[in-house]
């Protein structure tokens, strides 16, 4: 691929996701104050844009979700499961993210911020059509996942406020993007860090997801 000809491609692929890193909100304060009244982001009655889909891949193109009562684990699960996606697979950016809505907290409490994180993390409708012209997909390396160090002190300044078995797991690793640019194969990785937070109750047989972080303002 010539030079110019690849800038445009990252161009297209990196403005993308970067309108959806300015969005994207913290969930400490939203796990304290309580359930948000956000919107389901998703918007279901756009249509799927040109472009050369695969409609007999169905749910089978969907990531999974193991379930673990081990935060770290589990955190890894949800990890490549928000950012493993493809244009390409006949499904709609709403599909991926109803498959981590669906590890949302049995209770609900924080349903619906949850919805408005993990919107903020994928492209929206158009940026999806768009960036199904260039039969884009992605996917993610893990480099790290460890509870950060002042998680310890966060719980101790919330005096109780959180739910038993609230931790938060901080994810560090690349993003990769791949896709066509005038029919030769291209390709963009970046640097991604942010923060899980969950519920693994003591007596419970798994974890379940609360909100994330801002994509790139992890928890330290």
């Amino acid at each position: 691929m010539e030079p110019s000809a690849r800038r445009r491609f990252m161009i297209v692929v990196i403005a993308a996701a970067t309108i959806g890193v300015l969005l994207i909100g913290v969930g400490i304060y939203g796990l304290i104050r309580g359930p948000s009244t956000s919107a389901d982001p998703a918007d279901p009655s756009a249509t799927s844009a040109h472009g050369s889909t695969d409609p007999t891949r169905g749910s089978d193109a969907l990531p999974t979700v193991r379930g673990s009562a081990d935060p770290v684990d589990y955190a890894r699960e949800i990890a490549q499961a928000l950012f493993t996606w493809d244009t390409t697979s006949g499904l709609d950016r709403s599909d991926y993210l109803q498959v981590l809505a669906d590890e949302a907290a049995p209770a609900g409490e924080e349903g619906n911020g949850l919805v408005a994180d993990l919107g903020n993390y994928y492209p929206t409708q158009e940026q999806w059509r768009q960036l199904l012209g260039y039969e884009t997909r992605q996917q993610l390396t893990i480099d790290s996942a460890e509870v950060p160090g002042s998680w310890a002190q966060i719980l101790e300044d919330a005096s109780g406020q959180l739910a038993e078995g609230t931790v938060a797991v901080t994810i560090r690793g690349e993003r990769h993007r791949f896709g066509l640019w005038n029919g030769e194969d291209a390709s963009t990785s970046h640097e991604v860090a942010f923060t899980v937070f969950l519920l693994c109750p003591p007596d419970a047989d798994r974890c379940h997801l609360l909100r994330l972080s801002g994509l790139g303002t992890p928890l330290e």
